[in-house]
């Protein structure tokens, strides 16, 4: 199958081959990826690349599909006849966190002043029935809380922002 997905205003082609019980992904005709191991399951996909596992987490909503890889956030959209993804910025970037994706705030375990430290989970997001733990992208301060535990949240909405030291 092949694919072109946008990112930074620049058009990737992908390029996806089924060989045996593996996949063999191509970016951009060059970058080459073997992929072994696959595991699906409802809005979850596991794989090896070169001996490391890697989880997806997907989930669909209003003609979008939300990932995170590797706690990086992405939007795919497929535009309207043609076979082509778009590719919003990665979130969880800078200083400050946000939603991958709508859905519920679970728990927000930091308070305004607190010091945090790069991997610290600030927010917990559940949406379908799966929950994304949010994490500090950076060392910093916490300066402001956007949202309160059982609020809604929009996909890209901030959540928490930081205050680098």
């Amino acid at each position: 199958m092949e694919y072109k997905f946008i990112h930074l205003d620049k058009t990737h082609p992908v390029k996806l081959e089924k060989i045996d019980d593996s996949y063999r992904v191509i970016i951009d005709d060059k970058d080459i990826y073997e992929i072994n191991d696959v595991i699906t399951q409802p809005n979850i996909i596991s794989f090896k690349v070169k001996d490391k596992l890697h989880n997806v987490y997907l989930t669909k909503d209003k003609g979008k599909t939300y990932l995170s890889v590797d706690g990086e956030y992405y939007i795919f959209e497929l535009e309207k006849g043609k076979n082509t993804r778009t590719k919003a910025g990665v979130q969880q970037k800078g200083n400050s966190v946000s939603s991958p994706m709508p859905g519920l705030i679970v728990k927000v375990p930091v308070s305004i002043g607190d010091k945090v430290s790069s991997g610290t989970i600030l927010a917990i997001v559940e949406a379908m029935k799966m929950q994304n733990e949010l994490q500090a992208p950076c060392d910093g301060v916490v300066k402001k809380i956007n949202f309160k535990e059982g609020e809604q949240v929009d996909a890209m909405q901030v959540i928490v922002e930081l205050e680098k030291e």
